[in-house]
């Protein structure tokens, strides 16, 4: 019997929301983005539907920025950190799955880590950036990391939620790992992605949304650090890659509702998800 590439590929998401918390990230100072984190989410929060599911994503590094030079003070363990607790409280008090980026220490080893924590405050799993960034000195800094999860995505009840961190977005074979083994409905990129790069974002995040046939959010930084400006634009695409929401280069939430019906038809009319051929190339 021919199975239905929608019961492999996005059967499970339900109608939800997305919040994109573009927040501008104070250098080195953790006490005042918890802070500014905590005001921007429950702004998130107000702008929410109560009767449906909520993610909220904040920024890479969105509790230091890129001090890297003071990565030993910024470092914290996962899940026993003060920032895992921090969003877990908040993911608790909100009601929302809260998807962030800040810097993990283990076994001497630093790592660029976004968490997710579900809508009750308990800790999903975590993802370890993988392609490091030579121009932040990231390489100097940070291990490569990997996924510590074997589907590559998160349950939510939202759906099946995909991470990655923003060099990650210029390397396709990532996402498709994650939508074809992670079968991910929606995919987020949290980035602190400088001038000039506007069109390299928008463009690359409107490929990932077509070419794999999900939701695509990308949460960016605004404001500036001692060595970049960033543009912020956070934006989100449907599977056909529509924009749903996008936000200028000022400090804001965004909030768009997500349609699961819109990923279903699309996957059905053209399944090319199916329709790869691994064994030619």
């Amino acid at each position: 019997m021919k199975t239905n590439p929608l019961n492999k590929f996005g059967s499970f998401m339900k109608p939800t929301q997305v919040s994109l918390i573009q927040m501008d990230i104070e250098f080195g100072e953790k006490k005042a983005n918890h802070k500014k984190g905590n005001l921007l989410i429950e702004k998130a929060f107000s702008q929410a539907l109560p009767e449906l599911p909520h993610i909220i994503c904040l920024p890479e590094l969105f509790s230091t920025g890129y001090d890297l030079d003071n990565v030993q003070k910024h470092a914290e363990q996962i899940p026993d950190g003060r920032t895992t607790s921090f969003l877990q409280q908040m993911a608790k008090e909100f009601s929302a799955v809260i998807v962030a980026s800040f810097i993990e220490v283990e076994r001497k080893n630093y790592y660029n880590t976004a968490v997710v924590i579900d809508d009750t405050g308990f800790f999903l799993g975590k993802y370890r950036k993988i392609h490091l960034f030579p121009p932040m000195n990231e390489p100097e800094i940070f291990s490569i990391g990997g996924f510590l999860q074997e589907k590559l995505s998160f349950k939510t009840k939202s759906g099946n939620l995909g991470l990655l961190i923003c060099y990650d977005l210029r390397f396709p074979e990532l996402s498709r790992r994650v939508t074809l083994n992670g079968n991910a409905d929606i995919l987020a990129y949290l980035a602190e992605f400088p001038h000039p790069k506007y069109e390299v974002w928008t463009r690359l995040l409107q490929a990932r949304a077509i070419e794999n046939q999900l939701f695509v959010c990308g949460v960016n930084r605004v404001g500036s650090d001692r060595n970049f400006q960033y543009f912020g634009h956070s934006v989100i695409y449907d599977p056909s890659g529509n924009i749903l929401i996008e936000g200028t280069d000022q400090e804001e939430v965004l909030t768009a509702q997500l349609d699961p019906s819109v990923l279903n038809k699309v996957r059905s009319v053209l399944p090319s998800l199916e329709h790869r051929r691994p064994d030619h190339y």
